[in-house]
């Protein structure tokens, strides 16, 4: 026969039991919250001092300072050295060789190297100094051979919780943070590089956004026409047959759809 003090013994053990299992579940979660978290700070920390490096490089070109060709004291031509972004290149590509360049939006934390590898796979989990981490880096499609000179340059990059790498981009769903970031810059080692937003939709994975080449001019057109209609921003830039264009890609609603932020390259 139970006796009542029987009764409330076993009901102690199991709520010793229920509290031994709920504190493991939350030392569990607390140290997998603490492990994303020094991942994300890792990654944060790498690009932080890849960005000071390339700050200090692109503060010699700020108001379309070019180097290369110089006058002395005495009034006679001098090399003064290379070009900005081609220093930029060359310090980068020291340190990875993939590297193909450099993006910056502004008031987001879009401040990064792009790379190109020989598939789309490995940057994904890797950053540009070859480390593991969910953060990866940006880059563009293996399948365009001319990299960033490529007529349709498609840059990918994760929509990080932390808002870094392309996590920023969701800010151009917005019509103020449009209305105020109209243009970007990309440095490559061909040139510092502005370009004019034309195009920001919400598509699926495999969408005819990601169109890499156009038969003739009436092909490209016609696809500029179709993004623009698409466009969440109506905004009246004109993208004409001999324009380059880069198309910027992250994943939204829950790695459902991809938001896409495209621009044309501006004449320096």
């Amino acid at each position: 026969m139970t006796t009542k003090w029987t009764k409330k013994k076993r009901a102690r053990r199991i709520q010793a039991v229920i509290f031994v299992i709920a504190l493991a579940v939350f030392l569990f979660s607390g140290y997998q919250l603490l492990k994303i978290y020094l991942e994300y700070k890792k990654g944060s920390d790498e690009y932080e001092k890849l960005a000071g490096e390339a700050a200090r490089i692109l503060s010699e070109a700020e108001g379309g300072l070019a180097q290369g060709a110089g006058t002395g004291a005495d009034g006679e031509q001098k090399e003064t050295g290379p070009f900005p972004w081609e220093e930029l290149d060359a310090l980068m590509r020291q340190e990875n060789e993939d590297y193909v360049g450099w993006i910056t939006i502004q008031d987001t934390q879009i401040d990064y190297p792009i790379v190109q590898f020989t598939d789309n796979d490995y940057y994904l989990s890797h950053t540009f100094e070859g480390t593991e981490n969910a953060a990866g880096t940006l880059f563009v499609d293996s399948n365009i051979p001319e990299g960033m000179e490529g007529k349709n340059v498609i840059v990918y990059g994760h929509n990080m919780k932390n808002g870094s790498m392309f996590a920023g981009l969701k800010n151009y769903r917005e019509d103020e943070f449009y209305e105020g970031h109209r243009t970007f810059r990309v440095n490559t080692k061909t040139g510092f590089y502005t370009y004019e937003i034309f195009a920001v939709t919400v598509v699926s994975p495999d969408s005819d956004t990601y169109t890499l080449e156009f038969g003739d001019d009436a092909q490209f057109l016609d696809y500029v026409a179709r993004m623009q209609e698409r466009s969440l921003h109506n905004t009246g830039v004109t993208v004409e047959a001999g324009d380059k264009i880069i198309t910027l890609s992250t994943c939204v609603n829950k790695n459902v759809d991809r938001l896409v932020v495209q621009a044309k390259r501006l004449e320096n």
